[in-house]
């Protein structure tokens, strides 16, 4: 495929600045870019690159004011580059339609219109599989489960009984949704299990990384909201309620009752205890641990977290105390000087 750069600006909506018929044919990475492809630059650490970069072009800010003699200027370098990767390199097409031989589904099932079923899959009694739905190989599907349209389901996931999955879901392989939770009760004589019969709700466009885990609710649901997308390894407890159009980076554990509202930014490697309350717009940087409640808008950061710059400023503290200790000593053997003096 080629593309002249005045096509993909208006593909992007964007602004050329350069020459507008010069032929692009593939995209690249800033670094690794060879001439004939196009690039982006929206992370200012890579900024570096731009001098050496053997690119044909580059999609930056529609503020950027450095030079390169091809130029896309937009709005949003990121959305831009995803549409452009998109048009350079599509992606594989969904199976045709059908529903393999191998695949054991209940007589009560609901099937809906052009949907695959892959090799090995099981659909269980009372499940409803909505219009245009891909579950590939090896896939459970429990009893009463409700799958949307137009979700796709990758190999090797497991949807326990009775769970609901909205539609233009991607749940990635080896997830498992509706496992039971960590409920459990001390007893005199060892630990009792305590009955999980709550369900987990998923929304719409909610995209799900592969080895996830989102465990039922004990009584209520466990809920995933609208647009929200989870990264791999990603842990959600019971009765968990996470709002719309959050992100949540790899290795996240969310312990039970918490509730996350909208936008909320999660970095990889953070703990979130039970029964708290994350307001909306929080962003939390990696492997930090929260432990109480947080209002909406603010960024965290450290272990336990707090407030990203006051974080800031005491881990600054702790890294001079060496420095601070060594002065500490030099006032004290001037101190006892003096007191020998006298």
């Amino acid at each position: 495929m080629q593309l002249t750069l005045g096509q993909i600006a208006r593909l992007v909506d964007g602004a050329v600045k350069g020459d507008e018929n010069v032929l692009i044919n593939d995209v690249a990475e800033i670094q690794h870019a060879q001439s004939g492809t196009i690039t982006f630059l929206a992370n200012p650490k890579y900024g570096k690159y731009l001098a050496s970069t053997l690119a044909t072009a580059v999609i930056v800010d529609e503020n950027f004011n450095g030079n390169f003699p091809n130029l896309i200027l937009v709005k949003n370098p990121n959305l831009a580059f995803s549409i452009v990767l998109a048009r350079f390199r599509p992606e594989l097409p969904l199976p045709t339609p059908m529903i393999h031989s191998t695949a054991v589904i209940a007589k009560d099932a609901k099937i809906g219109s052009d949907v695959y079923i892959g090799p090995f899959v099981v659909v269980e009694s009372g499940a409803e599989i909505g219009d245009r739905v891909t579950i590939m190989g090896n896939c459970y599907i429990g009893q009463y489960v409700i799958i949307g349209s137009e979700t796709v389901i990758f190999s090797n996931v497991s949807i326990y009984h009775k769970c609901v999955i909205g539609q233009k879901v991607r749940i990635h392989s080896g997830v498992v949704i509706g496992s039971d939770g960590f409920g459990f009760v001390r007893v005199e004589n060892g630990i009792e299990k305590i009955p999980q019969a709550g369900r987990v709700v998923i929304h719409d466009e909610v995209e799900i990384g592969a080895n996830s885990t989102i465990d039922r609710g004990t009584i209520g649901d466990t809920v995933i909201g609208r647009g929200t997308k989870l990264d791999n390894l990603v842990q959600i407890a019971h009765n968990v309620r996470i709002g719309e159009y959050c992100f949540f980076a790899a290795q996240v554990g969310i312990a039970g009752s918490t509730i996350i509202e909208d936008q909320v930014s999660v970095g990889g490697q953070v703990g979130i205890a039970g029964h708290l309350h994350i307001g909306s717009g929080v962003m939390i940087a990696a492997q930090s641990g929260v432990t109480k409640d947080v209002p909406a808008g603010i960024f965290l950061f450290g272990s336990p977290a707090q407030e990203r710059l006051k974080a800031a400023q005491e881990l600054a503290h702790i890294r001079s105390l060496p420095e601070i200790k060594e002065r500490l000593k030099k006032v004290e053997m001037e101190l006892q000087k003096r007191k020998n003096i006298g």
